[in-house]
C-alpha cells in the first residue's frame, strides 16, 4: 500500500531569539511560504522531522510535532515559532536547542484553529508555555468589551514574555517556581464571578485539564458545551504515544 503522503513547504531559519531559558523564537523564511494563510495565528503547523527537511512531502513515519503560529507576514514570507527547550528531551526539542542561520525545516499545515467565534462576551483561557502563543493569537480577536480572563502558566519569571496585546488587565502569568497554590486555585479564584455561559479554552498538560475541566463545571457551573480542552503535552509520555492516547481517551 502506499504511504500517505502530507504536502510541506522547506523553510530555512533566518532569525533565532532567546526569549529566555525555556523559550527560543525561530523565524522560518523562504519562497515556500507564498500562499500560506494569514491570519492564523493561535493555530498550529506541524514541523516535519528529521529527513524531511531535504524535501516537500512527508510520509506517516516521519517525526511530526505541533507548535502554534506567532506570526506570520506574508510581505516579508516569515513564520514564527516559539519552541520550549531545557524542559524536556524529544525530535522537535532537540532540533530547536541546536537550530542554526540557514538549517532547514519543513512545516505543514496550518491546522483549525480551535476558537473561532469572537463575539462571545465572556472567554477564560488557561495555557501554559507551549500554548501561550494560542492565547497570544485568540484575544486581539476578541471584542473590546468583552470579559477575558487568561491564565498562562511559565515554569520561572523570566519566561514570562510580551505579548501581541496589553496583557496588563487581563492577563494572570502563574509562575510556577513561585507559587504556593496550584494552578487549579489560582484559576477558580479568577474565574469565579465570571458568566455562566464563559467560553472556557484549555490548553494544557493533560493531566491539568482532567483536574481542571471538572472544576470549572462542577464547582463554577461553567457550561461544558462551551469549553474547548487541547492537551498540549503529558508528563512522563511522549508526543507519539500522546497522540494515540488522545484519540482512545479525549478531553
Amino acid at each position: 500500500m502506499a504511504q500517505r503522503k502530507t504536502n510541506a513547504r522547506v523553510t530555512q531559519v533566518s532569525n533565532i531569539i532567546e526569549l529566555s531559558s525555556h523559550l527560543r523564537r525561530i523565524v522560518l523564511s523562504g519562497d515556500s511560504l507564498n500562499g500560506f494563510p494569514t491570519g492564523q495565528e493561535g493555530a498550529h503547523v506541524k514541523v516535519v522531522l528529521p529527513s524531511e527537511q531535504q524535501t516537500n512531502s512527508a510520509d506517516k513515519n516521519q517525526k511530526m510535532r505541533s507548535y502554534t503560529i506567532r506570526s506570520f507576514n506574508q510581505d516579508t514570507l516569515e513564520l514564527t515559532l516559539d519552541f520550549v527547550i531545557n524542559r524536556h528531551k524529544g525530535p522537535a526539542t532537540d532540533w530547536a536547542k541546536n537550530a542554526k542561520l540557514g538549517d532547514q525545516l519543513a512545516i505543514a499545515g496550518p491546522g483549525p484553529l480551535k476558537i473561532t467565534d469572537y463575539n462571545q462576551s465572556s472567554y477564560l483561557l488557561v495555557g501554559d508555555i507551549t500554548s501561550v502563543n494560542a492565547i497570544n493569537g485568540f484575544v486581539p480577536k476578541f471584542t473590546q468589551d468583552a470579559d477575558i480572563q487568561a491564565v498562562i502558566s511559565v515554569p520561572t519569571r523570566s519566561d514570562i514574555i510580551t505579548m501581541d496585546y496589553d496583557d496588563s488587565a487581563n492577563t494572570y502569568w502563574f509562575i510556577e517556581d513561585e507559587m504556593s497554590i496550584s494552578l487549579e486555585q489560582q484559576v477558580l479564584a479568577l474565574a469565579k464571578n465570571m458568566a455562566k455561559d464563559t467560553c472556557v479554552f484549555l490548553a494544557l498538560e493533560a493531566s491539568k485539564i482532567r483536574s481542571l475541566r471538572p472544576m470549572l463545571e462542577e464547582q463554577l457551573e461553567l457550561n461544558r458545551l462551551n469549553c474547548t480542552a487541547v492537551g498540549y503535552w503529558k508528563q512522563g509520555v511522549d508526543a507519539d504515544k500522546f497522540g494515540a492516547q488522545k484519540k482512545s481517551e479525549p478531553f
